[in-house]
């Protein structure tokens, strides 16, 4: 452990300055003397006045042989984790959470991540994160843990990222109440903090707080965070998020088949697509393009003259998907009475892993409903009770939506 006081302490006297200089005027002697006895610690603001008072950058004082070594470590894992940003193929991103993993766990079965920086709660967070996703140990009880640790070291900005990974647990178990509550805590902390957590993790909160409000159907009280996020996004000129924003806005428009607004939100969707040049975002403004079509347009023969160029990712990436998108198509198809063509499109339809808000869950459980129908139109009973079965089954607790009633009104005409 850092023995701060005592490394105070020899700094002082290396530089022959007394008790009083380096308290200066902020400290009292009294107090600098229980610091550096090891009788109290300093606050952050004392640290960086105490480092100002020696002619050191305050880093210093909290650095040890080992620092060194943390700090080296940190920099390969932050490498590595970009890495993963940047890889879509499952097995391959999955051999590099070993790797993370592999690089990390030795400095934590022998002792050397205490907490005691940024750089040693930062990689033992990402420890218990790829222990997570390796599915070694999925249990949460340790997050409150690393919570408590950034707060001690003030990375409160880090704190709300802990709760947004705890939230998302939650989601991916569609346990939506649970989710909220604890980005409601984590909520907390902007109030504690304010001045000190970063627009961007505030813009993340505010984001994940509005899909949460979605899911559970509080439509009012999201809309409240998604004009927080807004104003804070405009005020500070960032367009973090806000493509993300724009998309959950022209989706509830569509919903409410309000034309104008739908259109006004698809065209900031296509500008701010074009301006962040990332092919997942591209990818999205295609899907949306159709949803708009089908929705608003209500054209459906220049829904299935809408193609679209995917080659620029890798099939990892839109395999799952995919299944919006013939979605789309099938919708198309059968509106058009053309029902061997929807069910082709429809006929590989499943539900993917890592869809768990349910206007996705029921715009999927849609393509099933839609498929139901096709099949009652070729006067194949069997198929079609066994298609909207599943659909009705699966959106029966989700939040009231256009799909669902769609769904409802599909299971009453086919049984």
């Amino acid at each position: 452990m850092i023995n701060l006081g005592e490394k105070i302490k020899q700094l002082r006297k290396a530089r022959k300055m007394t008790l009083a200089d380096v308290a200066g005027d902020k400290l009292s002697k009294g107090m600098l003397r229980l610091i550096e006895n090891g009788k109290a610690q300093p606050s952050m603001e004392s640290l960086q006045h105490i480092a100002k008072q020696l002619g050191i950058d305050v880093s210093e004082l909290m650095q040890t042989g080992e620092v060194n070594e943390i700090r080296e470590l940190y920099k390969q894992v932050e490498a590595l984790r970009l890495a993963i940003n940047n890889e879509y193929v499952k097995e391959k991103y999955m051999q590099l959470y070993q790797n993370l993993l592999d690089l990390i766990e030795p400095y934590v079965k022998e002792g050397k991540l205490k907490g005691q920086t940024y750089e040693e709660v930062s990689l033992y967070e990402t420890y218990v994160v790829m222990r997570n996703r390796l599915k070694i140990d999925e249990s949460t009880d340790v997050y409150y843990d690393i919570i408590q640790m950034y707060e001690k070291v003030h990375a409160y900005s880090k704190i709300l990222n802990v709760y947004s990974r705890l939230a998302i647990y939650e989601f991916e178990k569609r346990a939506y109440e649970a989710a909220l509550d604890v980005l409601i805590e984590a909520e907390k902390y902007v109030d504690k903090y304010d001045h000190l957590i970063g627009v961007l993790e505030k813009l993340d909160l505010y984001y994940n707080i509005t899909v949460m409000y979605a899911a559970i159907n509080e439509n009012e009280k999201a809309e409240n965070y998604l004009e927080m996020a807004l104003t804070i996004a405009k005020e500070k000129k960032v367009i973090y998020r806000l493509n993300d924003f724009y998309r959950f806005l022209f989706v509830s428009y569509c919903e409410e088949d309000n034309v104008e607004k739908a259109k006004y939100y698809l065209d900031k969707i296509h500008a701010m697509t074009s301006i962040l040049e990332d092919p997942i975002e591209l990818y999205v403004e295609q899907l949306l393009t159709l949803f708009y079509i089908n929705s608003i347009e209500k054209d459906y023969e220049k829904t299935i003259a809408t193609t679209f160029d995917q080659s620029f990712l890798p099939e990892e990436v839109y395999a799952d998907s995919n299944h919006f998108f013939h979605g789309e198509y099938g919708y198309a198809y059968w509106k058009l009475g053309r029902f061997e063509e929807a069910l082709e499109q429809l006929k590989h339809i499943r539900m993917p892993e890592q869809n768990h808000h349910p206007i996705d869950l029921v715009r999927l459980y849609r393509s099933y409903a839609i498929r139901a129908l096709c099949y009652f139109e070729i006067g194949d009973i069997e198929n079609a009770k066994r298609d909207i079965l599943y659909a009705v089954d699966g959106v029966k607790d989700l939040k009231d939506l256009y799909d669902k009633k769609f769904i409802q009104e599909a299971f009453q005409k086919i049984m």
